[in-house]
């Protein structure tokens, strides 16, 4: 019996040595994923101020589409979906280590950009009717409100300090409105 137990021994210390290799730390693991996120996360942030921005100058006034400020802000919406890239892609990301939180993380950070890209693609499906904008504000809110958590996240699982002064993520005052401001 132990002549049958010595031959596992070597597959044993493999399999530890695999074991403890694979297994960074919570906050090695959340480092990774925030380099790795880094360009996209900046450019989802970015995209939700042009956005809102955006749609809140068309929510008061339709016209505003023909101004060159609006088209060029067109451009550069398109310019930070390309950064942040398709859902399908975001899906297949690899995640450093296998910790639930920084799944959590990235599912917040797929909902933030799927809420975004069907307000878009509600306001252009429409025609840019004006009575779809009140919708296409409503996902953006919510796009808003998933990339704060998403933010508050991975703040907390790479140890630094909260958002909102220590209020538990999704627990943060968030305004019904993007700021008055046009594109």
């Amino acid at each position: 019996m132990h002549r049958f137990l010595s031959g596992f021994r070597s597959l044993l210390v493999i399999l530890a040595v695999v074991v403890v290799a694979g297994c960074g730390s919570k906050e090695e693991d959340a480092a990774k994923y925030a380099k790795s996120i880094s360009d996209r996360h900046e450019a989802l942030a970015e995209a939700l101020v042009l956005y809102g921005n955006m749609v809140n100058a068309f929510h008061k006034d339709a016209a505003v589409i023909d101004r060159d400020d609006y088209i060029a802000a067109e451009e550069d919406m398109a310019g930070y979906v390309a950064r942040i890239g398709s859902l399908h892609d975001l899906g297949k990301m690899p995640l450093p280590g296998n910790d639930e939180d920084l799944r959590s993380t990235h599912d917040y950070f797929m909902i933030s950009v799927s809420y975004l890209y069907e307000s878009q693609a509600l306001l252009e499906d429409s025609g840019y009717d004006q009575g779809s904008s009140t919708m296409a504000l409503g996902m953006w809110e919510e796009a808003r409100k998933n990339f704060l958590i998403f933010a508050e996240f991975l703040n907390q699982i790479e140890g630094k300090p909260a958002l909102d002064g220590g209020a538990a993520p999704g627990d943060t005052t968030i305004s019904e409105m993007p700021a008055p401001a046009t594109p």
